[in-house]
């Protein structure tokens, strides 16, 4: 009969947890029973709190918690991750229960902001009020539930606001950009607010190691421990070996991503005709000042047509074509194939033609020289 009060912790080049059983083991042995859980102290069951958007940019209020002790010398550094829930499932629902932070810390500052993007993913309709629930979880390591010690839950009533949609972001630090997490313009764009994730962007170095990461930094990361793109917290860094530009998406749903290198031209009868790609040059003073990825051609243009395409080929997987949105409110919007109509050239001249990936929207410009 395994003892929940007996785990054996090995040390060798880590630390892996065995239960033991009713004899005595030697080496350090790590009683359960003895751990303190966490204790948030604020905020307390019973506070009520009313979002506005003439404030979303405040800080709501500090989350704050007494720490866990575990009692054996020489553990990793204790982890806590904060979680939310409606009060109604009582934590019993998994997919409902959202996550908000992995700190080593005691505490976790939010804004109004963020607050209102919680309870909206929650299901809270805006002006309405929802009883929501906090907890802490501390833990040793992902892998062994049996360190896991979870907070009494406090119960909060928050009332939301109508929140105006901005495009969703994931950012991607990495070796291209000094390793920043808060670099705005590195970031990938999910203008549905699904967790499907796009943007394209440029690696000038081979070996060029990245990873994901939240609007928190370092404290919500995700990397690719097995190279075979799954997404894991804390996994380690993804490697691009060939330089270029990459269409990069990710699928926070599936916690799954795909990097796909481009090379783009412009190709139709505007241009020479529907068999010849002619080669953009990707904008490097641009990227420079911006970090953001965009290609022009000056070129003598006919009157005809002509898209943008990647890679010679039109169609995944080998290809990519973008056309014009002529659905779009604004000019010069931009739509992947099929979607995409031919764009027209409407009188012969030279023309600088500027292909702009910055996103969420792409687009284009024809300038008359």
């Amino acid at each position: 009969m395994m003892k929940r009060t007996a785990i054996l912790l090995a040390f060798i080049l880590g630390i892996s947890f065995l239960h033991s059983c009713e004899k005595d083991d030697e080496g350090p042995v790590l009683n359960m029973d003895e751990a303190t859980s966490p204790a948030i102290s604020y905020p307390e069951s019973g506070n009520s709190y009313v979002l506005t958007e003439e404030e979303e940019e405040n800080v709501l209020f500090t989350f704050e918690w007494a720490a866990a002790n575990y009692p054996l010398e020489n553990l990793p550094e204790v982890r806590y991750l904060l979680q939310a829930d409606k009060t109604a499932n009582n934590w019993e629902e998994p997919d409902s229960i959202r996550d908000i932070t992995d700190t080593r810390s005691t505490s976790y500052e939010v804004t109004v902001s963020q607050m209102n993007q919680l309870l909206t993913r929650m299901g809270v309709e805006p002006f309405e009020t929802g009883e929501v629930s906090f907890r802490v979880r501390a833990f040793l390591t992902t892998a062994s539930e049996q360190t896991w010690l979870y907070s009494t839950s406090v119960d909060v009533d928050m009332t939301t606001y109508e929140q105006i949609t901005e495009p969703d972001t994931l950012y991607v630090p990495g070796s291209y950009q000094g390793w920043d997490p808060g670099n705005s313009s590195t970031v990938l764009y999910s203008p549905e607010r699904d967790g499907l994730y796009e943007g394209y962007l440029y690696f000038a170095e081979p070996d060029t190691e990245f990873k994901f990461t939240s609007a928190l930094g370092w404290d919500e990361n995700w990397g690719d421990d097995d190279g075979d793109g799954t997404l894991v917290p804390d996994g380690a860094n993804i490697v691009i070996e060939e330089p270029g530009v990459y269409r990069v998406n990710v699928d926070m749903n599936e916690m799954t991503y795909e990097l796909y290198r481009t090379e783009w031209a412009v190709i139709g009868d505007g241009v020479v005709d529907w068999d010849t790609d002619v080669p953009m040059d990707l904008d490097i003073e641009h990227f420079e000042e911006t970090w953001k990825v965009r290609y022009t051609l000056t070129y003598e243009l006919s009157e005809g047509n002509f898209k943008f395409r990647a890679n010679q080929a039109w169609d995944p997987p080998a290809g990519l074509n973008m056309g014009i949105d002529e659905d779009a409110e604004e000019e010069g919007v931009l739509m992947y194939g099929g979607f995409g109509n031919d764009i027209p050239v409407d009188s012969a001249g030279e023309y600088t033609i500027v292909f702009d990936l910055s996103g969420p929207v792409y687009r284009y410009e024809l300038i008359n020289k």
